[in-house]
């Protein structure tokens, strides 16, 4: 079958030579957008540019806010439009390649925009990142269907094996040798701890701390309901 289209029209070939030229031009890291380019970009939903541009969002943020420029901050701005605009897979693709240059605008992404994606979150647990993983849980996507049930039943299964990091153990004191728990991070804890009390830890034996597990079982009463309300 011959696939060729039968013609192009003026405005999408001028528009299909700039969308090449700003790929090749934000390759370079010192390149970012002007507001007349991101504008642009966003209103004809350019394909192909989003990891290079979430690369220069995210550059921005890692700066000090004093050392932002007004093409970072208008990175900062206009990459969240951006993804809101073109094809979610591509935002999908690029956005869960980097998820921990900045932890905290990854996640910010994926609320905002709705990116939650059972099979990314997926494999953040493979990479041993169910941390991160558990942050994403009370994301939403667009849409919702028997598949999705089905996914999303299948990972909230994978926090119930996810492997033993801390231990109990014998812990010698200066007057006698008690069992205690010790988190994945190393810290002691009594031995009825269920999360860590070390300041800025609270991690249990799996790695994931209170709010974590709060948010799994959150997730599960999700799918209940969005099993009630397809069926």
């Amino acid at each position: 079958m011959d696939n060729r289209r039968f013609s192009v029209t003026a405005d999408e070939l001028m528009t299909e030579c700039l969308r090449r030229k700003y790929c090749e031009l934000l390759s370079q890291p010192e390149v970012f957008p002007s507001e007349e380019n991101w504008e642009f970009i966003i209103s004809n939903r350019l394909a192909g540019l989003c990891d290079r541009l979430y690369r220069k969002y995210i550059v921005s943020l890692m700066l000090e806010e004093d050392k932002r420029c007004d093409f970072h901050q208008l990175a900062i701005k206009n990459f969240p439009r951006y993804i809101e605009a073109i094809d979610r897979q591509e935002a999908i693709e690029a956005v869960y390649a980097d998820p921990c240059s900045e932890r905290d605008a990854f996640v910010g992404l994926v609320y905002t925009c709705r990116l939650f994606d059972c099979a990314h979150i997926g494999s953040l647990i493979d990479d041993g990142r169910p941390d991160l993983a558990a942050d994403l849980l009370g994301a939403y996507q667009p849409e919702y269907d028997g598949d999705t049930i089905d996914a999303m039943q299948f990972m909230l299964t994978r926090f119930d094996t996810l492997p033993v990091l801390g231990s109990i153990e014998m812990h010698k004191g200066l007057f006698r040798s008690e069992r205690r728990y010790i988190c994945p991070d190393g810290h002691l804890n009594p031995q009825d701890a269920i999360y860590c009390r070390e300041e800025n830890c609270g991690k249990d034996i799996n790695g994931l701390t209170e709010a974590q597990r709060t948010a799994i079982e959150n997730f599960a009463r999700r799918i209940e309901v969005l099993r009630d309300m397809l069926d």
